[in-house]
C-alpha cells in the first residue's frame, strides 16, 4: 500500500477535552435549591395562567405574582432569616422574569457569548476562549418552561413560521444589551430548543481595558486615530466573537464630531453616548395578518444616500448590503466602516465583493478595482486581538489586482 505524502503541521495531539467555566451561582447551593424548588412548584408551576398574565400584563400583575411568592415564603419557611427569604424571592424573580440559572454568566464581565443546547448543556465564550459552563437547569421540563417564558417576554413566536427568531433585550440587564437568537425544536436536529445570547456592554469597554486584555496597544490606537482623521474607510474582519464589534464601537467615537454618521445594523450592538451627529437604525420585520414587511440594511442604506451622511457604518455585512459599500464609499465621497467574516485581512475584500454580487452583476474584478479607488484600512482579528492591519495601496492595472501594504502582522506565539 502506498504511503501518504505529507508533512505534519501539528504535534498530532487532538484537543478532545473541554475547558470548564466555573460560575458561582446561588442555584448551585443544595439547601437553597430545595426551598426554591418548593416555592417554584407551589407558586409558578401550579399557576401557569397567572405567570403568563404577569409577563404580558401590567406592573400590578407582576406585583401580584411576587406578593404571592412572598406570602408563600413567609408561610413555608417561617424560621429562615430575612436574607435567605430575600434570596429566595430574587431566585423566583429571575426564574419567571429573567435569565434564571444563566444569570451569573450574564453578569460575568469576561463572558461575551452564552449558548444553551439543552437543560444540562450550556457553553460560553470568555475572553475569546470557549468553555463548557458548570451551570444547568434543574430538568428538561424546567428548561422548556423557562424557554417559553423568554419567548413570551420578548414577543418571539412559538409556531413553525417563527422557527428562527432574534431580538435585543435593552432593559433586562443593567450592564449589558443582550442579542438573543433562538432556534425552536422544530428546526433543530436534536429536537431541543437552542438559544444564543451575545452580550454588549452598555458602557463601552475603555481603551485601557482593551489594552490590558491584549486587543491592541497605544501605537495602534494612535494609528487608528490618524487614519480616521485622514479620511480612511475601515473593514474589520474575523470570526464571530473575535472582537470586531467591540473595536468598531470604540472607533465610532473617534470620528470627528463635525461629521454625520448613519449606523445600520441587525441588532443594537453599536452605539454612542458621545457623538452628536450619529443616528442608529436596526432592521425590523413587521407582520400584520398575512402581510410581512421587511426593513433591511439595504433599505436603510438606500435612504441614507438621500441624506447628508459623511460616514456609513454597517454592523455586520452578510449579504447584498455590501453593494452600498461600493456605491457610497467609492462613488459619493462618503466613507465606510463595517465588519465582515473572513479568514484574513486581504480576503475580506474578496468576501465583500462576493456579497455585493448577490444583488448585482458587477464582475469581481470591477468591484475590486472600485475598492482601490478610496483609502482603506483592513483589520483582521481573532481571540479578541488584532492579528493584521493592512492598507489597500491602489489598483495594479497591469496585474489586474489590488495592491496591499502590510502595516502590522502579529508574531506567531
Amino acid at each position: 500500500m502506498p504511503r501518504l505524502n505529507y508533512k505534519k503541521k501539528t504535534d498530532g495531539r487532538l484537543n478532545l477535552v473541554s475547558k470548564v467555566y466555573h460560575a458561582d451561582s446561588i442555584y448551585g447551593q443544595r439547601e437553597m435549591n430545595e426551598m426554591f424548588l418548593q416555592l417554584k412548584a407551589n407558586v409558578c408551576d401550579l399557576n401557569p395562567a397567572l405567570v403568563v398574565k404577569s409577563i404580558t400584563g401590567t406592573e400590578q400583575d407582576f406585583i401580584m405574582l411576587m406578593n404571592r411568592a412572598k406570602d408563600y415564603v413567609e408561610r413555608a419557611f417561617p424560621m429562615t432569616g430575612m436574607e435567605v427569604k430575600r434570596q429566595l424571592l430574587e431566585m423566583f424573580r429571575q426564574c419567571v422574569f429573567g435569565y434564571y440559572v444563566l444569570t451569573p454568566l450574564i453578569l460575568a464581565k469576561d463572558v461575551s457569548d452564552i449558548k444553551v443546547y439543552g437543560y444540562d448543556h450550556i457553553t460560553v465564550k470568555a475572553n475569546g476562549t470557549r468553555y463548557v459552563a458548570d451551570v444547568k437547569f434543574f430538568s428538561e421540563e424546567d428548561y422548556k418552561s423557562w424557554y417559553e417564558r423568554i419567548l413570551r417576554i420578548h414577543k418571539l413566536g412559538k409556531s413553525e413560521e417563527n422557527a428562527l427568531g432574534h431580538c435585543t433585550d435593552r432593559k433586562g440587564v443593567d450592564a449589558y444589551y443582550l442579542r438573543i437568537d433562538v432556534q425552536l425544536p422544530c428546526i433543530t436536529s436534536t429536537e431541543k430548543s437552542n438559544i444564543h445570547i451575545r452580550k454588549m456592554p452598555k458602557e463601552k469597554l475603555t481603551w485601557d481595558y482593551l489594552k490590558e486584555n491584549g486587543m491592541l496597544d497605544d501605537e495602534m490606537i494612535e494609528y487608528l486615530g490618524d487614519r480616521i482623521m485622514a479620511g480612511y474607510s475601515f473593514l474589520i474582519s474575523g470570526r464571530g466573537g473575535s472582537g470586531k464589534s467591540t473595536l468598531l464601537n470604540n472607533m465610532i467615537d473617534m470620528i470627528p464630531y463635525d461629521e454625520s454618521i448613519l449606523v445600520s445594523q441587525e441588532s443594537d450592538e453599536l452605539y454612542s453616548h458621545e457623538h452628536p451627529q450619529a443616528q442608529f437604525e436596526h432592521t425590523m420585520t413587521v407582520r400584520k395578518n398575512d402581510a410581512v414587511t421587511e426593513y433591511s440594511l439595504e433599505d436603510e442604506l438606500r435612504l441614507g444616500l438621500l441624506q447628508d451622511i459623511d460616514n456609513f457604518v454597517i454592523g455586520e455585512i452578510k449579504g447584498g448590503e455590501a453593494l452600498y459599500v461600493f456605491t457610497t464609499a467609492m462613488s459619493t465621497g462618503a466613507r465606510f466602516f463595517g465588519t465582515i467574516h473572513s479568514n484574513d485581512a486581504r480576503s475580506s475584500v474578496t468576501r465583500l465583493a462576493q456579497c455585493a454580487r448577490y444583488v448585482s452583476d458587477y464582475p469581481m474584478e470591477t468591484l475590486e478595482e472600485m475598492f482601490g479607488s478610496a483609502p482603506f484600512v483592513l483589520i483582521h482579528m481573532s481571540h479578541f486581538s488584532i492579528d493584521e492591519i493592512v492598507e489597500v495601496d491602489g489598483w495594479d492595472e497591469k496585474e489586474k489586482c489590488l495592491r496591499f501594504k502590510t502595516v502590522y502582522e502579529k508574531e506567531d506565539e
